[in-house]
């Protein structure tokens, strides 16, 4: 029966990623004075991570993938850990559509106590009030950072705000 309705399917619609080739990739190139060297994100779908390496990567920007330690299914590793507090992502999916033809220089895992100190220190010191994976994607920038990029400019989105974090351990002591 015709409900007059439509399913987005951010895992599979081309879409997703192709907004953030055309809107997210170009806008971080453009406000960073293309200076950004690298770009990481936290997968969910892997739309954002797609888009963004297929407007980025022919500039010469990394784009890393962003996992849940013990949910690191895009890096190959077993998925010990599905219960990982990092909301949006962390799937245990290896095989996610959006990321099959896209060119990563790597992977890199967060815990949720690192996702949780790193989105706190995003609203105590930026007034950024992120979520868990705002804080997954500063864990892994900081990292890169400290590691393979040293010396670089990452760039990162911050998907939601922490409202519907509030009475979780995000916020709540």
């Amino acid at each position: 029966a015709d409900r007059s309705a439509f399913r987005a399917d951010q895992f599979g619609h081309t879409g997703n990623p192709q907004a953030h080739a055309n809107g997210t990739g170009p806008e971080i190139w453009e406000q960073s004075g293309g200076g950004v060297t690298a770009f990481c994100d936290f997968a969910g779908s892997g739309g954002t991570l797609a888009g963004v390496a297929q407007a980025l990567g022919p500039k010469g920007v990394r784009c890393y993938a962003v996992e849940p330690e013990g949910a690191a299914a895009i890096a190959g590793q077993p998925v010990t850990r599905p219960e990982h507090p990092i909301q949006g992502g962390g799937y245990g999916m290896a095989a996610l559509t959006h990321l099959q033809d896209t060119d990563l220089a790597g992977c890199l895992t967060v815990d949720g106590h690192q996702a949780r100190d790193a989105a706190r220190l995003l609203a105590e010191v930026e007034g950024i009030f992120g979520g868990y994976s705002a804080g997954a994607n500063l864990a892994a920038a900081i990292q890169l950072l400290r590691g393979p990029e040293q010396g670089g400019t990452i760039a990162f989105v911050v998907c939601d705000s922490g409202l519907k974090y509030l009475s979780t351990d995000l916020w709540a002591d």
